[in-house]
Parts: C-alpha cells; structure tokens; sequence
C-alpha cells in the first residue's frame, strides 16, 4: 500500500516528463518484464493499446534501426526474459486479446528443470558456500556450477514453462523467441568456448520444441556483457542482442547492445515511470544518498 501511495505521488510530480515521453516517435519504446501477473500487466498493454502505440517484433526493430524503415509511429518492443510460467499463464491471454507480439528469452535447462539455478541458490540463501546470492553473479561460470551443485535439491512447485506450454506459446502466433542460453550462464563470466556451447544447446532444444532455433536475437542474462561475449553473438550469426540498460532503442544504435525499460507488478501509475526509465533511476539516486547497496 505504501508502494502504490508512493508511485502515485511521483506519478504526478513527473507527469509532465511521462506526457512528452508518450508522445515521442523518434524512438523505440524497449520494455521487458520476467514473471508476470496478468492484472497489471493487462492494465498496462491497455495503456498503450490506448495511446496508440505499435507493437513489433525484433525483425521490425532490425529494420527501423538500420535505417530500412522510417521512425513515424509510436513502436514498443515488448519482451520477456528466462521462461517463466507466468508467460504461459497471465501474458499469452493478454496478447491473445490485444493482438500484440512479444519475444521470450529463454534459459532452456529451465524448462527441462521446472526451475533455474538462482532459484534453487535462493532457497539456500543460508548455505555457508556464499554470503550472499549475488556473490554467484560475480564469479566464473565453472565456479558458480560448482556451488550449485553442492547445494540441496530445488523444492517448490514448477516456476517455468513445460515443453507443452511453449509449443502453445509458439501456435498463437503472438510469440517470438530469443536465446538467453541454455543455463542462465553470465556471458561475461564464461570462457568463449563455455558460452559458444550454452547458446548451442538452447537453440537444439528451442528447435525441437517449438521449431525455432532462438537465433536471431540474443539476451545477456542479467544484462552481463563483455568484449568476448559479444564476438561470441555476432560469430553465432546474430542480428540482435538485448540488454538490462536503461533507455530507448534509436536509429543507429549498436544492433547487439539493446536498451531496454522493466516494468514488474506494480501499479500502473509506477509501471508508466518504469517503461520511461524514471523510476528506478530516481531511487538508484535516493540509494546513492543512503549508502543502500542491492542484493539479490
């Protein structure tokens, strides 16, 4: 409740900002979510359903950015990383309803699994192998599957889509899919040859699920990139690669360094300062000031 009262009151104090942003053709709107609920989710497509606003795929993305196609409408690129469940579940009617098309990342082990690695270094937050989770995004990829492995069994219901759920996903024909490799490995923390194979095995598996092989956009789990990564996407033959940065995506930008806006389960009011990067630049700000540091 708090949240929400604070959302509405920043709300109107950048109402101005949200306004001209709205407005704006000269760009494309970059939004992405991971496990979503319908109801704010609904409330949010309906926002932009309203303000007439063009959803497109990232084959439209390619073309406008490259200069193939004018920037004369309001576009929005909407996605959704990793594979949860809640793609299948709240997303997929929303799309169904409002005709819209959405790229899904996804970490293939996880629809093998029911679940991903952090999901199960979570649940054992308490383990003496690490201090905090997010120690884990930090070290080498043989590192962090090595303490994965030591820690207890994942318990708790299926967080992912199942091979079925997908398949259903790709027949509507409102979803388009993305590799975000196999393990939900940090492409900066892996050898060239470890994330070459990680890419290899989500796309055999997203082929033989749904008949895509993911490859012609790419996501950087986490948002994690480095030099080595990226000669990895464009070796791979990649046209696009998504990140988590702040921001629009403009004519001319770097094809493999996408920025992109989260929204989450918020109220609509926070959700509009998300997708038009206000809201979390604002309290990574308020934090600075406090000395608060994030954690996963």
């Amino acid at each position: 409740m708090m949240r929400k009262l604070l959302a509405k009151i920043l709300y109107l104090i950048f109402y101005k900002k949200i306004v001209k942003s709205s407005l704006r053709q000269d760009a494309i709107l970059s939004i992405y979510g991971h496990d979503q609920q319908k109801e704010p989710f609904e409330k949010l497509i309906a926002w932009l359903v309203n303000h007439d606003y063009v959803f497109i795929t990232p084959e439209k993305v390619y073309s406008l950015i490259l200069g193939n196609e004018p920037l004369d409408k309001k576009y929005v690129w909407l996605s959704f990383d990793d594979g949860w469940k809640s793609g299948y579940d709240n997303v997929l009617p929303v799309l169904e309803k409002y005709q819209i098309p959405a790229t899904f990342f996804i970490a293939s082990k996880g629809i093998e699994d029911g679940y991903y690695w952090y999901s199960r270094a979570f649940q054992n937050r308490e383990s003496d192998l690490y201090k905090e989770v997010d120690e884990l995004w930090k070290i080498p990829n043989v590192e962090r599957s090595k303490v994965i492995d030591k820690l207890p069994a994942y318990k708790g219901p299926r967080i992912t889509m199942n091979e079925e759920e997908l398949k259903k996903l790709k027949r509507s024909g409102f979803a388009n899919f993305g590799n975000h490799t196999h393990d939900h490995v940090m492409s900066d923390k892996c050898t060239k040859q470890e994330l070459s194979v990680e890419i290899d095995k989500c796309s055999l598996i997203m082929k033989n699920i749904t008949g895509d092989d993911c490859s012609f956009i790419y996501s950087y789990p986490n948002g994690n990139l480095d030099v080595n990564s990226v000669e990895v996407i464009k070796e791979k033959g990649f046209k696009l690669a998504a990140t988590v940065k702040i921001g629009w995506i403009n004519l001319g930008d770097n094809p493999f360094d996408l920025r992109r806006n989260e929204f989450n389960n918020g109220c609509l009011e926070e959700n509009l300062m998300q997708i038009y990067g206000l809201w979390t630049p604002f309290f990574n700000r308020i934090k600075r000031l406090l000395g608060v540091k994030n954690h996963k």
